[in-house]
């Protein structure tokens, strides 16, 4: 790969940046790592053999790196939401949001730029969250979005495809908010070679006007005392450091120091004005992508809640014993339904749903179980996939074939189970549901998300 003079001129100044270095590392290929889904899977030796499987990435638990990029698709495990493949630099959110959170609990966090899911899901991976908001403003990446918040299986996600403007009326909801804001897209440039055609200085600018209006209206929805996570996939410092200036000079915000060990090769910056810092990730420096993050702590808040819930709220089932047995644990667990759907979500986020039902468009409004008709569940596909589905259901394990089969939504052969409802899974983790009605078996599997790779 050829960098051009124009853009290596452009990072002269950024704090840790060495042009020689710099260019030899874009002459290399990215490296491919993934993040173990414990919930899921209790350890990665299920996942890739030992040729396969690298080091561990150091600054994210349950993540690690591959030696080879192997055929995903072809993997039922990454189907059930057992790992999900993330670039190794933007795992560094988990050791920024372990050593800021502590060991507190039931917090709100807002993802204000969510798809495709990556930090969301390690956000729902996180035990101080009780709700995450995941937000994203492009329709078309919504999808994407839940498909991957619902293969992860955790319920307490809600989803919207709002503008940022638009979270302004929750007024100061959240403990904290990440924005993994759009940008010039520098720090990808060994993933994808467009984004260097595309890339320019005007452009740069662009995205930092742009940065600014969507971080004020995060800083409206933060709790005082709350935090502010800011990260790009850009090397340019009116991206990153200027931000954080920007932030600091509002007056709302004071810049947090996280803790590196020297070995991670990551390097801190400081921003020209304030002082702030920030963290740098350069592909000649360590394994891993250009990326840049920076925390803060919001330390006044004049924002209160703008909207006020009316009459509005959700229609509760009548009778959840029906719908409790479906679930591992349903203490704490509310049980909602509009007509026949039935959706979850915990009992201490319902009055968070209902103001953001009424403010925002909500895309994914609590976990969907099923239909319930006639006192009958019919479940879903989220039901399947969720990490607070009952272990006393009956489920029917499949080889690799057999389960690729199953994701291709075909018919799957083998010993007929017993009537009715039947869990499939392969090595212990679920795939979806199958139905067994007069000896014949019929596949659930959604069919937006069926596999078409034939293998």
């Amino acid at each position: 790969m050829i960098l051009s003079e124009i853009f290596l001129s452009s990072l002269r100044d950024c704090t840790g940046f060495c042009r020689e270095d710099f260019v030899a590392a874009h002459q290399s290929s990215p490296t491919v790592s993934v993040r173990l889904n414990k919930l899921k899977l209790a350890s990665s030796d299920m996942l890739f053999s030992p040729a396969i499987k690298g080091r561990s990435v150091p600054w994210c638990e349950d993540a690690f790196y591959l030696n080879e990029r192997p055929s995903f698709t072809l993997d039922p495990l990454i189907h059930a939401g057992a790992y999900y493949v993330q670039e190794a630099s933007s795992m560094f959110i988990h050791h920024v949001l372990t050593s800021v959170l502590g060991n507190s609990r039931n917090l709100k966090a807002l993802d204000l730029c969510a798809a495709p899911g990556g930090k969301t899901t390690l956000l729902a991976s996180l035990p101080q969250f009780q709700m995450i908001l995941a937000n994203e403003i492009v329709q078309s990446r919504i999808s994407a979005l839940i498909e991957n918040i619902v293969k992860w299986g955790a319920h307490h996600v809600f989803v919207s495809n709002n503008d940022p403007r638009d979270l302004e009326r929750l007024g100061d909801m959240f403990d904290l908010a990440l924005v993994d804001a759009p940008c010039s897209g520098s720090g990808l440039f060994r993933k994808d070679e467009n984004a260097q055609n595309e890339w320019s200085e005007s452009s740069v600018l662009h995205c930092s006007s742009r940065q600014k209006r969507i971080m004020e209206s995060a800083s409206k929805v933060i709790k005082e005392g709350g935090y502010l996570v800011y990260s790009t996939c850009s090397f340019s410092k009116e991206e990153n450091e200027d931000i954080v200036d920007f932030l600091i000079g509002s007056g709302m915000y004071e810049s947090v120091r996280v803790d590196l060990l020297a070995d991670w090769g990551i390097v801190e910056s400081a921003s020209d004005q304030h002082e702030g810092y920030g963290y740098r990730f350069y592909p000649d420096r360590l394994q891993g992508e250009g990326f840049f993050c920076a925390v803060l702590k919001k330390n006044t808040s004049d924002v209160a809640n703008e909207f006020r819930v009316g009459s509005s709220g959700l229609n509760f089932v009548k009778d959840p014993n029906l719908l409790k047995p479906w679930l591992n644990n349903s203490e704490g667990i509310a049980f909602y339904q509009k007509e026949n759907e039935v959706f979850v979500c915990q009992e201490n986020s319902i009055q968070d749903l209902i103001v953001m039902k009424e403010v925002l468009r909500l895309r994914r409004s609590g976990m969907r179980i099923g239909e319930l008709i006639r006192n009958e569940l019919i479940p879903d596909h989220e039901l399947a996939m969720s990490t607070s589905l009952s272990n006393q259901l009956a489920k029917i394990e499949l080889d690799c074939p057999t389960a690729l089969k199953f994701l291709r939504r075909e018919q799957i052969g083998g010993e007929m189970p017993s009537p009715g409802w039947n869990l499939v899974q392969y090595r212990g983790v679920v795939l979806g549901w199958v139905k067994v009605v007069q000896g014949k078996l019929k596949n659930h599997y959604p069919m937006p998300w069926r596999i078409l790779m034939r293998g």
